[in-house]
């Protein structure tokens, strides 16, 4: 199970597209944040996959953009794209749109869904606290 809110809140977001994203979004239950690799640019966070998750596999490889996030500790915004390999969630990108990405995780946040027609949700840091 994930532990970050932050991690969670990115990934509930870009996984509410519509029904082809179905089977991935049951494997969010399966999920643990294995490794994070931060730059200076923003931060690469590949996942743990628990047992149980084969049964979710899905055939839609590949990228899902759509989220951006905005913070004080932020100089201009990120995006985020969740990536898919052979079926299966792998990891999570994160990039700042201009200056520096923080060696931590973001503890105050807004997210947005902005791929065209989606639903423009928003979620925040302060959102079910």
């Amino acid at each position: 199970m994930l532990k970050s809110k932050f991690v969670s809140d990115i990934l509930t977001l870009l996984l509410d597209a519509d029904d082809a994203v179905d089977a991935l979004q049951h494997q969010l239950a399966f999920l643990e944040e294995d490794d994070l690799e931060y730059t200076t640019r923003g931060v690469i966070i590949a996942f743990k996959q628990l047992p149980g998750i084969e049964a979710y596999r899905c055939a839609a490889d590949g990228y899902y953009p759509g989220v951006t996030i905005k913070s004080t500790e932020l100089e201009v915004g990120a995006d985020a794209t969740l990536v898919v390999d052979n079926g299966l969630i792998d990891y999570l990108e994160i990039w700042a749109f201009g200056g520096v990405y923080p060696s931590h995780e973001l503890k105050q946040y807004e997210l947005e869904q902005v791929w065209q027609n989606s639903p423009g949700r928003k979620v925040s840091s302060e959102d079910s606290k």
